[in-house]
């Protein structure tokens, strides 16, 4: 088996849009990523997000607040896994474990378990920013990636960079 040709985006490009057309589309690109960054930095200023109050719950159980369970209404193993890696990662953290209890119901279940040190809301809060931390990362990397250009393909789907 003959490895894949790798091609540039460029080159996948249909053979009928003209080059003018192709750098307009690429100076689009530029102003919309400039836009979004300036929308960034406005979000940056503005408040933290809210979440509406149906969309989270303390589950009843034990009244110890190092030891809690939290029911997310409209969220799946996306959110749950991430959440629970960026949990964990927290050294004042004993236990994080989440579960979706039926695939029909569109709950999922976050459990975690700290040390005296903190409770299990702070733990929460502190997994939700870092995890919002790790997600802004990329997305500037993504850019910055995008931006230069300098990346390759295979019809595959495999990337690599120049």
């Amino acid at each position: 088996m003959s490895p894949a040709k790798t091609r540039t985006h460029n080159e996948d490009i249909d053979e009928d849009v003209s080059s003018a057309d192709e750098e307009m589309a690429l100076e689009g690109t530029e102003d919309m990523m400039e836009t979004e960054e300036n929308t960034e930095d406005a979000d940056a200023d503005a408040e933290e997000a809210m979440v509406p109050a149906d969309k989270i719950e303390i589950v009843a159980g034990s009244s110890d607040p190092t030891c809690m369970t939290f029911c997310f209404k409209e969220e799946d193993h996306t959110l749950g896994n991430s959440l629970r890696h960026m949990v964990m990662k927290n050294p004042l953290v004993d236990y994080c474990g989440y579960s979706i209890p039926h695939p029909s119901e569109a709950k999922m279940n976050v459990h975690i378990q700290t040390t005296d040190a903190t409770n299990a809301v702070e733990a929460l809060n502190k997994g939700f920013d870092d995890l919002t931390d790790l997600c802004q990362h990329v997305i500037s990397k993504f850019k910055k990636e995008l931006k230069n250009g300098n990346f390759e393909y295979s019809p595959e789907g495999n990337w690599s960079q120049n």
